[in-house]
């Protein structure tokens, strides 16, 4: 079984509403409402957790907690970051998620952080305190398949990979963005990637995430947001990998 995860119903609309898609009954898991659906072949299960780290954690828990779960497919939108030359509509799949909020402060530069004293969660040997690793083999091959596809070119995106963070705090600024793009070289901005990657990793199941850019990292302008365009393109990406 594949799970579709999401933290709003918007960001899968498109793909559920595919006439290709079969959805099947809605049940409730930990408090939210879980959709069976079967495309391709593929059976699978959609879950939009609510938006945050929390409501992502919580949503994913429970539902690995009582479902056998193979891969999880982490899909939205997200800030894109300019100066990785990311575009509004741009899709990109995450190699690794670091989580830009766990840390200590620098007295002499509050703008960064250094590294916890301490590890959030030990897994196989590997401590973690604010970046987690994803699925390389799944982030190459989902690169590979989409790049095949010509998917990017024939509905005029691009598509990227690399560094994803989270932030419970948007980043609204170009000060912010310039200091964030200096420290860890992302291409998205989201909230709820890290949780998602941190419960991924306690429960070993490997975790794909792909977003496309509804904006642009930096000073909030709601009018040239494209919010439209990268749920549809992120699940144009989803589809495509699904017929896989």
């Amino acid at each position: 079984m594949i799970l579709l995860l999401s933290a709003t119903p918007q960001e899968l609309a498109p793909f559920l509403n595919h006439p290709e898609v079969t959805q099947g009954a809605s049940l409730a898991i930990g408090g939210r409402l879980v959709t069976e659906c079967r495309f391709h072949g593929k059976n699978l299960l959609a879950l939009a957790t609510g938006p945050g780290a929390v409501n992502t954690a919580m949503g994913l828990a429970a539902l690995l907690e009582t479902r056998e779960i193979s891969r999880i497919m982490q899909i939205g939108c997200a800030g894109g970051f300019g100066r990785a030359k990311v575009r509004t509509g741009d899709v990109a799949i995450a190699t690794e998620e670091i989580d830009v909020h766990l840390g200590l402060e620098r007295e002499e530069d509050p703008q960064s952080i250094s590294p916890l004293p301490f590890s959030v969660m030990e897994k196989e040997g590997k401590a973690y305190r604010n970046r987690y690793l994803l699925n390389r083999e799944m982030a190459d091959k989902a690169s590979e398949v989409l790049h095949q596809s010509s998917i990017a070119p024939k509905k005029g995106f691009s598509l990227h990979k690399g560094s994803f963070i989270s932030a419970s705090t948007i980043t609204t600024t170009t000060t912010r963005a310039n200091t964030l793009f200096e420290l860890y070289c992302p291409v998205m901005e989201s909230m709820e990637g890290a949780a998602a990657a941190h419960t991924a990793i306690h429960y070993n199941t490997p975790l794909l995430e792909i977003r496309a850019a509804s904006n642009l990292v930096g000073p909030r302008n709601r009018e040239s947001w494209e919010l439209a365009s990268a749920f549809n393109n992120s699940c144009l990406c989803l589809i495509e990998l699904l017929k896989k």
